[in-house]
């Protein structure tokens, strides 16, 4: 498969199974944050726990992603090719790459729940949906998660608002939780 140009901006988008290779590494790597996290905060059970459940979902989200490479290779799957250029790819990329060697690193709790916070309200979800919208993986039975998505959102808040003492963190928290609630 070529990769198809974006006449309006000049910029080239890779082929899916390049963009699949990509979202999966991804994935695993925001993973591997969550397992960092896990072991930094052992001492406190509950953020524990969830930054282990966290981490276990994003084993399975890329392990979904690796399984709709192998079907679009494999011709099984068919998808719709996506304009996501190269430019935002490396983009997400580098900031998880931050994101990991700040995990690795001596990181606040406060720094730990902000970065979850963004990790899960970032392009990678995105990403994740735009794979399900243009594509038939639904027709395998691929699950489409938006009450998972809802509870494990919920479980974070939840968390974030008992032990954070990121005010900022805990406003903007709180607004998009009242913003989805407004929306549904």
């Amino acid at each position: 498969m070529k990769a198809t140009s974006d006449v309006s901006s000049g910029t080239a988008s890779p082929p899916l199974a390049e963009i699949l290779d990509a979202h999966a590494r991804m994935e695993t790597q925001v993973g591997e944050v969550y397992v960092c996290f896990a072991s930094t905060f052992s001492q406190i059970p509950d953020l524990r726990q969830m930054w282990t459940t966290m981490a276990l979902e994003e084993g399975g989200h890329a392990a979904l992603v690796r399984g709709a490479q192998k079907g679009l290779l494999s011709g099984m799957l068919k998808a719709k090719s996506s304009l996501l250029p190269v430019e935002y790819l490396d983009s997400l990329g580098a900031q998880l790459a931050d994101y990991h060697r700040e995990a690795r690193e001596e990181i606040s709790l406060d720094r730990a729940l902000r970065v979850t916070w963004e990790l899960e309200c970032s392009e990678i979800d995105f990403m994740r949906e735009l794979l399900m919208s243009s594509s038939n993986l639904a027709d395998f039975g691929f699950p489409l998660n938006m009450e998972d998505r809802d509870s494990h959102l919920g479980r974070l808040r939840d968390l974030i608002e008992r032990y954070t003492t990121d005010e900022e963190l805990r406003r903007e928290v709180k607004f998009i939780s009242s913003e989805t609630l407004i929306s549904v």
